[in-house]
């Protein structure tokens, strides 16, 4: 039946057979509580008995056939009580009419329970055994028969005999009973005395009257207030019971069985031959047996885990304080495989034997599960309940924020507030907007220096904002800070493109657009990132494609758009995407819709501006800055835009100084990197008027408003090197390193200041390296070879000149690549200034002319054409087959528009017909005399030659505008392809776009 303890609630079962019609006590493994159990009204009549049970009414069948003797065991040595006497078991008898009292109706009196785990079955097993008689020295198992512990038997009231009943089954015999006492105690009077034979018979202490040992019944995790067992005589074999073999061991010889036998029929027990032990435990004082209960598996999960146990199954009976999850460690200890009476049939015994392993099993295996998966999983998902720490802020943000505190000492609201003004003016997508958003962010990143989303939003602002115009300390700053921020959240959607638009603000750079496109691809590669953000990636891919395949960067502007039709910036790079594809017309009308839209977007009035310009339109560029300044009266950056228009792209440099000036005076209203900006280029614009030392006095008025504005240094780096300052100049070219947008002009001016300084190896070192970096430039070869002349290396010198003479690889007619706009001005030929008559000091005699050539050569470039007349003129007075001499001179006929132009060209093509500059400029007087047959052949053979040369090619394609437009169209977006930067053919292109 099912019993629930009274004070901890536990569930258990218990044979009914073991309860009286008065009822029996208990005593809870769990809390070591103690309550009176009485049968169920209709356990009798309901109730089946479980396989292997016999009812109490029933009469059970003797066995077939007389069941083999158990071994006995030699008894444990006992101070309180002599060793009982064991019997052989002997098949159950008949029970006799119900008795007329119940079997445990007389409980005499109990001892006191202390707290749970006091009342120890256990607690004393007796002597040593080395000191006790019969034992083994160093087995301590030798000794395993029933046996009353010291203290228990100190304890004993007299013994309550009855009369003899029949044993239980899988319990040891009882012994002999005293005879009965009345007992005293009220409720033991109502239950009834105690039936008869009950008690096992035991010597009396010394002074007392007999007190029986304590019968056990193993009933699973269960010791019983049962009917006492018989205790069987110990008997002594020679030979195994199961192979015969002789035994030795005394151990062995109590059990009948030798070691190996023992562990096979351990591993796999037969129905004849496993028996339980009687467990010792206490005897209570009264003489009975106390009944520790099962825990129920399925009823209170709480208590124990065990399996629920089969009815009437012979189990093990571990000790009780034992955790339930041992129970194969210690069956082992507490029972001893020995032959036992059968009771029901073999079926009974097979039963209990499988039973018992089953449990063994079921409780090793629910012991490993609980500790190895149940318990480690459960401390994992307290683990993950807890709220994780707050990640230590990475050094590189306490740095960065540490350097901005001084930037805002008084900060007001919170991050939050500051973070969603950050976004709000990021999407506006205006350059004014984009400063403010820079701000926002960091004020957010100050208050919140965990905030990932502001540090994504600073780089964002800040990479679309100030773009290639950005210093390296900035640009260095936003890197570090969007790696710590990438540590710290990972790489989400918003870091990867703000990452992204940051390496795109300094392409230039080697691997930095296919950084940006990989950025971008892991964006969209995100499932969960929002269509804005793959919007941002789309237009990133775009613009890293520009350069290489307009159709997929288109393909990817238009994507973008689909994902987010509100993104301004789409249509300003689309319009970039056609201008480097040499479609001038669409691109500009891009931008004309985008300036419709919103009237506030510099970026397009500036794009759309240096298109003008660079295609010969310098008019309607100046149109769209003063429309700027008719709908916005004194707009500070439109006046600007119409100064810079004017000393760069117009050549009235004293017009830009006057109204320059008039901006500075009001410099301090507009913010320290506005007027810095202004006087920046007033310094420019000072030195393009030939005002160097008021170049200066600006430069360092810029300075005083922001140290590090790159392009101050540079003009006062122009300064110092016309003055050959060269300690000046070292000085200010630390100033712009890095910050110039083009690798190729720092190397160039680098390699100014070693050749100011003496160093011609580094200056040699440097110019090669310009040259590497970008083959257009013809001005660091031809420093190469003044480099070599400074260190009066006459063939080397003469050597690097002559591919430049020639024009087989460089043009002629183009110095090096340089942009319409800029901030970063330089004039033509500047980076020669300073090295004049360097060349010509090789010469030593009248008739060694090629220092005379080379010389005139230099002078060319740097734009003196009437002193390179003059020196090439002295050349062909004493060489007149210099082919090359008399080429040049023809360029410089044809700049002057000379007449004698075309017989100059006729004579260098007369005197080196393989020479490609002087078919160049025979093609070009002959165009320019308008015999355009002759002039097409002539600029043919010319790339024939030199299959790179852009101006013979632009000549080719405007000779054929006229009459093969499409042909004229393919020659000039193949120039443009070749070199974005060649205006000559821009312009052309969009002639040919204003024709339609």
């Amino acid at each position: 039946m099912r019993i629930v303890c009274q004070k901890c609630a536990a569930a258990y079962a218990i044979d009914d057979r073991l309860i009286t019609p008065k009822g029996v006590r208990a005593q809870c493994p769990r809390c070591r509580h103690l309550q009176l159990v009485k049968r169920e009204a209709s356990a009798a009549s309901v109730t089946a008995p479980a396989e292997g049970a016999v009812p109490p009414s029933a009469e059970p069948k003797p066995p077939a056939a007389a069941p083999a003797p158990p071994v006995a065991r030699e008894p444990r040595s006992n101070p309180a009580a002599a060793p009982v006497a064991a019997k052989p078991l002997e098949p159950l008898a008949a029970p006799k009419a119900a008795p007329k009292s119940d079997l445990f109706g007389d409980f005499g009196e109990m001892p006191e329970l202390g707290p749970p785990g006091s009342v120890d079955p256990f607690a004393d097993l007796g002597p040593p055994a080395s000191k006790a008689p019969g034992g083994l020295p160093s087995d301590p198992f030798a000794n395993l028969g029933p046996s009353v512990p010291p203290s228990a038997s100190k304890a004993a009231p007299a013994a309550k005999p009855g009369p003899p009943v029949p044993a239980a089954p899988a319990v040891a015999a009882p012994a002999k009973s005293a005879a009965p006492v009345v007992p005293e105690d009220p409720l033991l009077d109502f239950l009834g005395p105690a039936p008869g034979g009950l008690e096992p018979e035991a010597s009396p202490a010394p002074g007392r009257a007999s007190s029986p040992p304590a019968g056990a019944v193993s009933l699973g995790r269960m010791s019983a207030r049962a009917p006492a067992p018989v205790v069987p005589k110990p008997e002594t074999h020679t030979n195994c019971r199961s192979c015969g073999k002789d035994l030795t061991d005394p151990f062995d010889q109590a059990l009948g069985i030798c070691e190996a036998c023992k562990q096979r029929e351990s591993a796999f027990p037969r129905e004849s031959t496993v028996l339980v032990a009687p467990e010792v435990a206490p005897p209570p004082s009264d003489g009975g047996a106390l009944v520790e209960l099962p825990v129920m598996s399925g009823l209170d999960g709480a208590a124990s885990g065990d399996e629920p146990r089969s009815e009437g199954a012979t189990a093990l009976a571990p000790d009780s304080r034992v955790s339930s999850v041992k129970p194969a460690r210690t069956s082992h200890i507490t029972a001893a495989p020995v032959r036992s009476a059968q009771r029901g049939g073999s079926g009974g015994s097979r039963a209990g034997v499988f039973s018992l392993l089953a449990l063994a099993v079921l409780g090793a295996g629910g012991a490993g599960y609980y500790f190895l998966v149940h318990k480690p999983q459960q401390e994992q998902r307290v683990r993950d309940a807890q709220p994780a720490a707050p990640a230590a802020v990475p050094p590189e943000v306490l740095a960065t924020v540490g350097r901005w505190k001084l930037q805002f000492l008084e900060l007001e609201g919170t991050s939050e507030q500051h973070l969603a003004a950050g976004q709000k003016q990021l999407a506006m997508d205006q350059r004014s907007a984009y400063a403010e958003a820079e701000e926002s962010f960091q004020q957010a990143l100050l208050l919140d220096p965990r905030s990932t989303d502001a540090i994504a939003g600073y780089v964002q602002a800040l990479a679309l904002g100030r773009g290639p115009g950005m210093d390296d300390n900035s640009f260095q700053e936003a890197r570090e800070l969007i790696q710590a921020a990438t540590g710290m959240a990972g790489e989400t959607p918003a870091l990867l493109v703000a990452h992204a638009n940051l390496l795109l603000a300094r392409s230039r750079q080697a691997g930095n657009l296919e950084e940006a496109a990989r950025l971008a691809t892991e964006v969209l590669s995100q499932s969960n990132a929002a269509d804005a953000y793959k919007a941002e990636a789309h237009l990133v891919l775009g613009r890293s494609q520009v350069a290489t395949s307009r159709e997929l960067a288109n393909q990817e502007f238009e994507a973008a758009r689909k994902l987010a039709p509100n993104l301004q910036r789409v249509d300003y790079y689309s319009a970039l995407a056609h201008e480097q594809a040499g479609q001038y017309g669409m691109a500009l009308k891009q931008l004309r819709q985008r300036m419709e839209l919103d009237p506030q977007d510099w970026n397009s009035v500036e794009a759309a501006a240096r298109i003008y310009v660079e295609v010969g339109e310098t008019a309607r560029a100046r149109k769209l800055y003063e429309d700027r300044l008719k709908a916005k009266a004194g707009d500070v950056r439109a006046t600007l835009a119409l100064a810079v228009l004017r000393y760069q792209a117009e050549g009235n440099a004293r017009e830009a100084v006057r109204v320059l000036k008039e901006l500075s005076k009001n410099a301090s209203r507009h913010g320290p990197r506005d007027a810095s900006e202004i006087f920046s280029h007033l310094a420019a614009a000072e030195r393009t008027a030939g005002n160097d030392a008021a170049a200066a006095t600006a430069a360092a008025a810029a300075l005083k408003a922001v140290p590090a504005m790159p392009e101050a240094h540079l003009q006062w780096f122009m300064v110092a090197l016309t003055q050959k300052d060269a300690a000046l100049a070292r000085e200010h070219l630390k100033g712009f390193q890095g910050r110039l947008e083009d690798a190729a002009l720092e190397k160039v001016l680098e390699g100014r200041v070693h050749l100011l300084e003496g160093d011609a190896a580094g200056a040699q070192a440097r110019f090669q390296q310009a040259v590497r970096l970008d083959d257009r430039r013809m001005d660091a070869k031809l420093l190469e070879g003044v480099a070599a002349a400074s260190a009066k290396k006459r063939d080397e010198a003469f050597r690097l000149f002559y591919p430049v003479l020639e024009a087989r690889v460089w043009d002629p007619l183009r110095l090096a690549p340089r942009p319409a706009l800029s901030r970063f001005w330089l004039r033509p030929g500047d980076t020669l200034v300073g090295v004049e008559n360097v060349v010509k000091s090789l010469g030593d005699r009248a008739e060694d002319v090629q220092p005379l050539l080379y010389e005139a050569l230099v002078r060319f470039h740097q734009g003196d054409r009437q002193t390179a007349e003059r020196l090439l003129q002295s050349v062909v007075d004493v060489n007149a087959n210099s082919g090359g001499a008399l080429a040049y001179r023809a360029l410089i006929a044809l700049d002057t528009k000379g007449p004698q132009a075309r017989n100059l060209a006729d004579r260098a093509v007369g005197v080196e017909r393989g020479l490609p500059v002087a078919r160049l400029s025979l093609g070009l007087a002959q165009a320019a005399a308008g015999d355009v047959a002759g002039a097409m052949r002539a600029l043919q053979s010319t790339l024939d030659v030199a299959p790179k040369m852009l101006s013979a090619q632009t000549k080719l394609a405007e000779l054929l505008v006229t009459s093969k437009p499409q042909e004229a169209r393919a020659v000039l977006e193949k120039v443009v392809g070749l070199d974005p930067s060649y205006f000559p053919a821009k312009k052309l292109l969009f002639k040919l776009d204003e024709r339609g």
